[in-house]
């Protein structure tokens, strides 16, 4: 395994889901168990938060049958860091949702490459895939 990828809240749940008109490349890799795949605790926690408030819906529940999914999956939970939390501090000022933030740091402070559709990750200067 040389390749190691974040995942981002919208590209798991998407995956997880089978949604529609999910990115094929994301796919491919996430379906790869020769790539780490990692989803990082500030992502699960942004999705418990939407869950809690009725803002997600998602077919399975986080606390009981997320663990197993992606331990079926081969995916790994990434911890927070000390450096990870206060390493947002540097980043530049593109937007102030704090989940997007502390992935963006997480994946540049790996050298890691961020598995997300969304395209303001790419003004933190990480290598994406979408």
């Amino acid at each position: 395994m040389n390749e190691f990828y974040l995942v981002d809240t919208n590209a798991w749940i998407g995956f997880f889901e089978g949604r529609k008109g999910f990115s094929p490349k994301i796919r491919e890799i996430m379906s790869d168990e020769s790539w780490a795949c990692f989803i990082s605790i500030a992502s699960i926690w942004e999705a418990a938060i939407k869950v809690g408030l009725g803002k997600l819906r998602l077919a399975y529940d986080l606390k009981t049958d997320l663990p197993r999914i992606l331990e079926d999956n081969g995916f790994e939970i990434l911890p927070l860091e000390f450096e990870d939390v206060v390493g947002v501090r540097d980043l530049p000022p593109v937007h102030g949702d704090p989940f997007d933030r502390i992935q963006a740091i997480q994946v540049q402070r790996r050298g890691w490459q961020m598995l997300s559709h969304d395209p303001i990750f790419d003004a933190y200067g990480i290598k994406r895939i979408g």
